[in-house]
């Protein structure tokens, strides 16, 4: 389970594989059968007892109380130091209670000085820095079938937003909890909506047996403050399941209990306005850039594209900011006197420079990740980033996505809701589409006498894969060239010499097109008779690396599915002592989203294919038939383009 607005966040479980030991009259009478490796979490939640306390003024006391069991090596390895964060400036953090109980029932409680409190080692790669804080209890003589106790009182003195609560549980379908218990009780002077929902999607259900949610609303006991309003829920689940490839964040299909004094989503974005709009206006420093550089700008897109460019390349990514600085962004002048911020910096300053400008604009709080829903009540969770939104122009940007030009969002915003700030509208933003992303790829080949081949490729990227490749060339620039040459013929399963030419990637305003060449060791035996598949040399994002991408077929969580618009034309040229015997068959596949088309001609010694690839479900989240559909007709491409040129 994991809390969005408490950091007691329970680790991720560890995937185990584990092999049935058999004996060996076993193993001989069943020797062509497949051992099989089956998942098993690293611990069980015994036991968790929640009570939240929630007074008229947003602040509250969460006491949590748990015991896990660990099951396997890994859960020694990866649970003997648990964690539990807190901000330090909003909240306070004290461990009642903490100690093993060994498999054979010996209690060891935790010394004094096994609890330490440490800085938290932020997010995003090292570049956040808060005052945010973690208790960490370092647990004796830990083994297969230990328990681990722990007891602890948080209090949060000072809400994020004032005046206002959130606070959410998450389950995670990889993990058993046994008996899992949320109490919540708040002041009456404070409205609180509260809610708890199950896993959606019947298949997965069916897969977690056992599970059951319930609870609501229940009469104040005697020891409750006067009035007070009292919610209790329990849950177990005592099944788990291990986590699928590229399934969707959990707020999207968890089952999750949750409580917020915002009436809908709209309200917590508002609040978030009315607390970063201060930070956002423009001084003189700021007002003469803005003019200066949109001196000459003919529209309002392009005094956009110019101050976003700028703020972009101009305003590194790092945050540093206490207290409720995860919700607030720094003052628009001192992010650029300091030259950094995080994403609500960005917007912030973003924000000032087109205001001077007479441009209006709005933060837009989105989630950057795999969430494509907003839960029901607004608790915060999934939103974890800020992008710009234009009223006149209805366009969102990014402008900590510094690959992404104007006009072009990262596929980690697209087609995601979006709380505009200014007026609590919740939107969406745009999905992926064939005209806007796509690649286009060209390629010249000669084969040599003996089998080797020179070539060259053009390739055109355009929308997310413009911003993808940008991207993974401005890292790879000042590194060993044929380290990548080395990795990407790698990748196309062959070997050989090259290089790459490409021009700057952070020149927005330039269509993005990179040039390689390239010696391909032999990838036939000439002269005499062979067999080639047409190689692939040194392309990026090409139909072979898609089509070997299996789908899990009978998934029960749904999954991320992107566009996917490849276009593929190779023209070779065969040395003059060979002969074709048989080049591949046309291709045409058309079913549920997914086109494929290849063509194949030969003019003399010159060999001609063309490959096409679109893939648009007309959704960004997918499902178990769309991961069948996608496998069979993987299957299909797969065949195609392992097929071969026959010579003599």
């Amino acid at each position: 389970m994991n809390t969005g607005t408490q950091s007691f966040a329970v680790r991720p479980f560890a995937r185990i594989a584990s092999m049935h030991m058999i004996c060996l009259l076993v193993f001989i009478a069943a020797v062509t059968k497949a051992a099989r490796a089956e998942y098993k979490a690293s611990y069980t939640i015994l036991k968790e007892y929640v009570r939240v306390d929630v007074k008229a003024d947003g602040s509250h006391r969460y006491q949590l109380e748990r015991v896990i069991r660990i099951d396997t090596p890994q859960g020694v390895d990866n649970e003997g130091e648990q964690r539990f964060g807190y901000v330090g400036s909003l909240e306070t953090v004290e461990i009642l209670e903490a100690y093993t109980e060994t498999p054979d029932g010996q209690r060891i409680a935790v010394p004094a000085d096994q609890i330490r409190t440490q800085d938290v080692a932020d997010d995003d790669e090292g570049r956040i820095f808060s005052d945010r804080k973690q208790k960490i209890v370092i647990y004796p003589q830990l083994a297969v079938g230990a328990k681990l106790y722990v007891r602890l009182d948080n209090h949060q003195h000072t809400p994020y937003f004032p005046g206002h609560f959130f606070f959410d549980e998450f389950f995670t379908a990889g993990l058993p909890v046994i008996d899992y218990r949320f109490v919540l009780v708040h002041d009456p002077r404070i409205a609180v909506k509260v809610a708890a929902r199950p896993y959606q999607g019947d298949a997965l259900l069916k897969k977690l047996s056992g599970f059951d949610m319930r609870g609501g609303p229940v009469a104040a006991h005697s020891d409750d403050p006067p009035g007070a309003v009292r919610y209790e829920f329990s849950v177990r689940q005592p099944t788990a399941i291990a986590r699928e490839r590229s399934q969707l964040a959990s707020t999207d299909f968890a089952a999750w209990i949750g409580a917020t004094s915002f009436p809908d989503w709209g309200a917590l974005g508002k609040a978030y306005q009315a607390r970063s709009r201060p930070h956002s206006e423009p001084d003189d420093a700021i007002r003469a850039l803005a003019v200066s550089l949109t001196a000459k700008a003919a529209s309002t897109k392009d005094k956009l594209r110019i101050l976003h460019d700028w703020v972009a390349k101009h305003i590194r990514y790092l945050g540093v900011y206490v207290g409720a600085g995860g919700f607030v962004p720094r003052k628009a002048s001192e992010i650029l006197s300091t030259r950094y911020g995080d994403c609500k910096d960005h917007v912030a300053l973003l924000e000032a420079m087109l205001h001077a400008v007479g441009v209006d604009s709005s933060p837009a709080l989105i989630n950057l990740g795999d969430a494509y829903r907003l839960p029901e009540l607004a608790i915060s969770n999934p939103i974890n980033h800020v992008i710009t939104y234009i009223p006149s122009l209805d366009l969102y940007v990014d402008s900590t996505a510094q690959f992404a030009a104007v006009g072009t969002l990262p596929t980690e915003d697209s087609d995601k809701p979006v709380i505009i700030t200014a007026t609590g509208e919740v939107r969406r933003t745009p999905r992926q589409a064939p005209t806007r992303d796509g690649m286009r790829t060209s390629s010249h080949m000669t084969m040599l006498a003996d089998g080797r081949i020179q070539g060259q490729s053009v390739m055109h990227f355009k929308g997310t894969y413009a911003i993808d490749s940008r991207q993974a060339w401005h890292a790879r620039q000042h590194k060993d060239p044929q380290n990548i040459v080395d990795s990407i013929l790698g990748r196309n399963k062959e070997s050989g010499t090259g290089r790459f030419n490409y021009g700057d990637p952070l020149d927005l305003n330039t269509e993005w097109v990179v040039n390689s060449f390239y010696e391909l060791d032999a990838v036939a035996n000439v002269p005499g008779k062979s067999a080639f598949s047409l190689p692939n040399g040194l392309m990026m994002a090409t139909i072979f690396h898609t089509s070997a991408y299996r789908q899990i077929t009978d998934r029960v969580t749904p999954f991320k599915c992107d566009v996917y618009n490849i276009e593929e034309t190779t023209e070779l040229k065969l040395p003059a002592m060979v002969a074709v015997d048989r080049i591949p068959k046309d291709v045409f596949y058309n079913e549920r989203g997914i086109h494929y088309s290849a063509s194949y001609n030969r003019h003399g010694k010159v060999l001609r294919a063309s490959r096409r690839l679109l893939i648009d479900f007309g959704k960004t989240v997918c499902d178990q038939q769309d991961a069948q559909a996608w496998e069979k007709a993987r299957l299909a491409i797969r065949r195609d383009v392992m097929s071969q040129v026959f010579l003599r």
